[in-house]
């Protein structure tokens, strides 16, 4: 099991908790769905990962 951990800055903000406040309830369920599909799967679908545009260099 993979253990999915949330960048926090020096002053304890952190930008995915506020990122998932910001969505509605029906979005921040998806998320949290998808999140724990990729903590417990194995393989991850590739399905639940998609390439951001302009992003080449990431």
């Amino acid at each position: 099991m993979k253990e999915i951990r949330f960048y926090r800055s020096e002053s304890g903000g952190c930008p995915v908790e506020e990122f998932l406040d910001s969505l509605s309830v029906k979005q921040s369920q998806k998320v949290s769905w998808v999140l724990q599909l990729i903590e417990e799967m194995e393989v991850i679908p590739v399905q639940y990962f998609k390439k951001l545009v302009n992003t080449d260099e990431l």
